[in-house]
């Protein structure tokens, strides 16, 4: 088994069933023995969890933990729980004996729903007491609502300190409301690394630009979203600033650390039997082709199509003409599963041997505007009647 979110060192994690759901784990925590420096993106919906904004308000302080909730959103239920989630953080802070200013909080589940401030409370020391170098994975499962499985990945970055290699470690949750910019799905990392908060900042926001904002379930957008990393430094290598080769080398390693954590939550997408990947090739701009790569991974009419195993290019083109992305339409180049289906007009191709493709698991569409240079990769997947099942019981 991997250690995700500890994999760094000075890490700690432990996750409980405080009581929010019936026996599944409900509430996480991550710890750093030393403070962090601390870099995040949040929802871009206007209505923000409670969480959300307290974790906008100090993630510019040295930040030692992070606590998770599930089962309940902590939005939209009343300004009086503005109050609990502050009596919340001061509770915790006093048990970890650290300043409330250095604690974050992330909650999801239900939208509307008094935060269930007791049994938070009355949970915090067996997660204190529960807290472990091994702790990750109950820590994964704590913060999963529809998720069937914790989502977890580690990765070496190649940058030595003077105390070890410097590691990055992750999990995230998520299934549905997906469409990042950002969407209900959490994501946490954590790094030893030493390195410059401007530098910090900008490796996550190049990561999170070409993962997370790349994915779509459903193209609904969470009031919860929250993706933040942790730095605190352990292992004793030179400050990576922007510019350095060992910023390439750190953010190549963020970036594929949130892609491989972006398609486990499309594959664990509600219902879904499948991944697509759409790839994006011959853009004038980038915007053009991140737009192109979105809508088509996005649409319903090609979610069903590639559900059933039906190689209907004609909803991909709609999908693509329906962007304002600069094209050469006379030229366009559509493949499905490595087949061309179309070249600024149909193709002949065996619809049977395709078909047969579309079986697997993993779908891709690969498009070229023929106008550019410029490539983007989205991921997204197949639309299930199970979806509709699992959303309409969801309460």
């Amino acid at each position: 088994m991997g250690k995700g979110i500890t994999y760094p060192l000075g890490f700690y994690a432990s996750g409980i069933n405080c009581g929010i759901k019936e026996s599944k784990n409900d509430l996480s925590l991550i710890y750093s023995k030393s403070p962090c420096i601390c870099s995040g993106t949040f929802t871009t919906n206007q209505f923000k969890s409670y969480s959300v904004l307290w974790s906008m308000k100090n993630i510019k302080n040295k930040i030692r933990g992070i606590l998770i909730n599930s089962g309940n959103a902590n939005t939209c239920n009343g300004k009086e729980n503005w109050k609990l989630t502050q009596k919340i953080m001061e509770e915790i802070a006093k048990k970890l004996k650290i300043e409330k200013k250095t604690i974050l909080f992330a909650s999801t589940g239900i939208i509307g729903v008094p935060l269930p401030y007791e049994k938070i409370k009355n949970g915090l020391d067996k997660l204190i007491e529960k807290l472990s170098e091994d702790g990750n994975l109950e820590a994964a499962k704590g913060i999963m609502t529809t998720d069937t499985f914790p989502k977890e990945y580690e990765i070496k970055t190649n940058i030595q300190g003077r105390k070890k290699e410097v590691y990055i470690g992750g999990m995230a949750k998520g299934a549905g409301m997906i469409n990042p910019s950002m969407a209900t799905m959490l994501c946490f990392i954590t790094t030893d690394a030493v390195i410059d908060k401007n530098a910090l900042d900008l490796a996550l926001k190049n990561a999170v630009e070409d993962s997370f904002n790349m994915i779509t379930v459903d193209n609904d957008t969470s009031t919860n979203d929250t993706v933040i990393i942790l730095a605190n430094g352990l292992a004793r290598n030179k400050t990576i600033h922007i510019g350095n080769p060992e910023f390439i080398e750190f953010s190549n390693a963020l970036k594929t650390l949130c892609i491989e954590l972006a398609k486990k939550i499309v594959m664990d997408g509600e219902g879904a039997s499948k991944i697509i990947e759409v790839i994006v090739n011959g853009g004038w701009c980038k915007k053009d082709v991140r737009k192109v790569a979105k809508r088509v991974s996005g649409s319903m009419l090609v979610k069903t199509a590639i559900s059933g195993g039906d190689p209907n290019w004609g909803r991909i083109i709609a999908a693509i003409g329906s962007t304002n992305a600069r094209m050469d339409i006379k030229n366009i180049e559509i493949k499905i599963c490595g087949i061309k289906v179309f070249e600024g007009e149909p193709v002949k191709f065996d619809r049977e041997l395709l078909r047969e493709l579309m079986k697997k698991k993993e779908i891709k569409i690969e498009i070229d505007l023929k106008r550019g240079i410029f490539t983007a990769t989205s991921w997204g997947c197949d639309l299930t009647e199970e979806y509709v099942k699992i959303n309409k019981e969801y309460s």
